[in-house]
């Protein structure tokens, strides 16, 4: 059933007959439903939904991250919906049925801030990792107080542990520390930079692999 709140002049939410009505971003729109499809799917819509569904599987736990890394998504496209138009075309291996998430061209942000220079992870310390890089204050938009974001995904457990506002660009350095069943495990590490009020993002980079001490 659907509901007007605008009154008989305004837009509608809900379904009526074949057509659903909602709004988005302060706009109504109208769709119909769509029609069910009797034909066999082609071997190239096969593979596009696969994709789609091991790059859904990866960024879902990371949505609330991903919300805030692509806050520039335009028009009708939500951060996620342009998180997995980029991933599906631009990070996905293997072959087909077996494609998988290829994690060094995964970008959990993108943005014009300037990103992390010189970055290097290293775990010396039980159960934790060492982001490191260069200040690189004054380049473009950087500033001393840009706030690090860290990323650290367990393929092993296909566990995520994040962090934001984790340190000062200028201090060059962080300790991260991760749950103590990490042990052992590989981990893929990236990293970016928000400012001061969240509201400037760069894009992040994917620093590499290291072996959790």
């Amino acid at each position: 059933m659907a509901t007007i709140k605008k009154g008989i002049l305004g837009g509608f939410s809900g379904k009526v007959g074949t057509v659903i009505g909602g709004n988005w971003k302060g706009v109504d729109y109208m769709r119909s439903l769509p029609k069910a499809s009797s034909k066999a799917p082609t071997a190239l819509q096969s593979d596009q939904r696969i994709k789609f569904a091991a790059v859904m599987a990866f960024l879902k736990p990371i949505s609330a991250l991903i919300s805030k890394g692509y806050q520039a998504a335009t028009g009708a496209r939500t951060p996620m919906n342009a998180a997995v138009s980029y991933h599906v075309k631009n990070a996905i291996m293997g072959a087909s049925p077996d494609f998988e998430v290829d994690t060094t061209k995964v970008i959990f942000s993108q943005g014009d801030l300037a990103g992390p220079w010189a970055t290097i992870v290293e775990s010396t310390l039980p159960a934790s990792i060492l982001f490191s890089w260069q200040d690189n204050t004054g380049t473009g938009l950087a500033e001393a107080n840009d706030k690090a974001i860290l990323l650290v995904y367990n393929a092993t457990k296909s566990q995520y542990v994040s962090l934001e506002n984790a340190a000062n660009r200028s201090e060059g350095e962080v300790n991260l520390i991760l749950p103590a069943t990490f042990t052992g495990d590989e981990v893929d590490c990236w990293m970016s930079f928000s400012n001061e009020d969240g509201k400037r993002i760069a894009t992040s980079v994917y620093i590499g692999k290291t072996t959790v001490s």
